[in-house]
């Protein structure tokens, strides 16, 4: 069946937000066994609105609209898809009852201009949006099937996994099971993985890959179909294992999983602590593992030393050696680690020092240098980066580099 998206909103065009909603629709449905043909994003015009949504239901089988419910003069989505079939917008009792029962609840008084979200196109499946005041609606005209969600992101993803996925689940029962895995590699770039694991992909035959890469994480996706849940599932344990022998601990989690989550896991699972003091990435590192619910239990807190004041008065690292060899340097980096463990009573110290850019590069230290170092109090490790692009993705890179060096050194001890 093919489907397709369509995000509605001049907000969208003009930049002012990102388009997160047609990403989430798209992965619910591919997973559901939908392939996406098309997306889209128009602005509350409502000439291009029509001719766009009269060129999909030429070519889909399956339109999803998000977006344009609202109750001012803009959304203009259900007016528009009544337009397309020459339909009449009507008043549906039970969506004026949730609206008024929504907006009592929290003390906002009735507008004319809310009663225009109770009108939907004739013969529309209307779905009550628990979550806020716009209804959502399926309609299935001449062998086609739209639906239109709320542009809110929090009330789209309810919606769609609470209705719209079970909707098209009882009603197109798959044949065949379309499943996916995806692997989390750090610490290769792209073309190294693909060269590991080219001649393993290029000789099967019940598998399609692909490789995507972000800063400092690249995921590769297996996708597998087969007749039964248990037999997808099988076929794509086996791939990863067979996989993980070729990747080893470059991988460090699956699908969802964060560079962070794993730490986090690793850090509990040998009841250890960790500080951080850190220079170029400003807290960075800090932030990213104080991203996972319960890291309190593992992390104790850190010094961001941006100044070299900071890092002679806070770390205790003595002037001669910032004069002598530079804050970006691993004699300073090392000092960083063992005294943010001594202060703040760890098992580990981690440090990251470096030259974010654009400016503080010499003839010897340019843009992108890092070194960081980890201290367990028996040994330091130092590791020494020359990283690229610009200063807010050098900073990221130095903080999951800082990060996945703790994750390499908690697997091995």
């Amino acid at each position: 069946m093919k489907a397709e998206i369509i995000s509605i909103g001049s907000e969208i065009l003009r930049g002012q937000i990102i388009d997160t909603n047609a990403n989430f629709i798209a992965q619910k449905l591919t997973k559901s066994g939908f392939e996406i043909e098309h997306l889209s994003a128009v602005g509350d015009n409502y000439k291009i609105l029509l001719s766009l949504l009269k060129k999909a239901f030429n070519r889909s089988d399956l339109i999803i609209t998000t977006g344009g419910l609202g109750p001012t003069e803009d959304d203009i989505t259900y007016q528009t898809i009544a337009k397309t079939f020459n339909l009449k917008l009507i008043k549906y009792p039970e969506a004026e009852e949730h609206l008024k029962k929504f907006l009592n609840r929290i003390k906002i008084k009735i507008s004319p201009s809310n009663l225009k979200q109770t009108y939907l196109p004739e013969s529309s499946k209307i779905i009550i949006n628990k979550y806020g005041t716009a209804p959502a609606m399926i309609l299935e005209k001449n062998n086609k099937i739209i639906c239109s969600l709320p542009g809110v992101p929090r009330e789209m993803k309810k919606l769609v996994e609470e209705d719209l996925i079970p909707y098209l689940k009882e009603k197109f029962p798959p044949s065949v099971i379309k499943k996916s895995k995806i692997l989390k590699i750090t610490g290769l770039g792209e073309s190294s993985v693909n060269e590991l694991i080219r001649d393993y992909i290029n000789k099967q035959t019940n598998f399609s890959f692909g490789i995507y890469a972000n800063p400092e994480d690249i995921q590769v996706q297996i996708n597998a179909h087969a007749p039964s849940e248990k037999e997808v599932n099988n076929l794509l344990e086996n791939s990863a294992d067979y996989l993980k022998n070729i990747l080893g601990d470059y991988i460090y989690g699956y699908d969802e999983q964060s560079l962070e989550e794993v730490v986090g896991i690793l850090m509990k699972s040998k009841k250890l602590k960790v500080a951080v003091a850190e220079s170029c990435t400003g807290g960075m590192l800090g932030e990213l593992i104080t991203r996972i619910p319960g890291s309190s239990d593992y992390f104790q807190g850190g010094i961001i030393s941006y100044n070299s004041k900071v890092k002679e008065d806070l770390l205790k690292i003595p002037e001669d050696i910032i004069k002598k060899y530079g804050e970006v340097s691993e004699q300073v980096a090392r000092s960083m680690a063992e005294n943010v463990r001594k202060c703040c009573h760890t098992d580990i110290g981690i440090s990251i020092t470096g030259i974010a850019g654009p400016g503080g590069a010499t003839k010897q230290k340019k843009v992108g240098l890092v070194y960081m170092a980890l201290a367990n109090g028996k040994e330091t490790l130092i590791q020494k980066h020359h990283l690229f692009r610009n200063r807010q993705v050098i900073r990221l890179r130095a903080s999951l580099r800082a990060l996945n060096m703790l994750r390499i050194y908690l697997l091995n001890n």
